[in-house]
């Protein structure tokens, strides 16, 4: 199963049908930081002087709860053309 992590003991056993022999060893499984992920959003147009009202994406990450208030970030590449305050999430 994707995701999972921790502590557990493996026992190992082997046999010839009148002895057996065994192992046991601790195998630790470390989490890592899966990175967030965010769908793809096409290329958008809009008139001038008409403003872009809404822009629909979805936001993941596995490892922590996100939330377009706290996990987005915004950008204008042209602030002349789209302040940056002007964008919001």
């Amino acid at each position: 199963m994707a995701n999972q992590y921790g502590v557990l003991t493996i026992t190992l056993v082997v046999s010839d049908g009148s002895s057996q022999a065994q192992d046991t060893f601790v195998l630790t499984v470390n989490a890592v930081n899966d990175g967030p992920t965010i769908s793809n959003v096409v290329d958008q147009s809009t008139n001038e002087d008409t403003p872009k009202n809404s822009v629909a994406f979805t936001i993941n990450d596995i490892d922590s709860a996100i939330t377009c208030a706290s996990g987005v970030s915004k950008i204008s590449s042209n602030t002349t053309v789209l302040p940056t305050a002007n964008i919001t999430i």
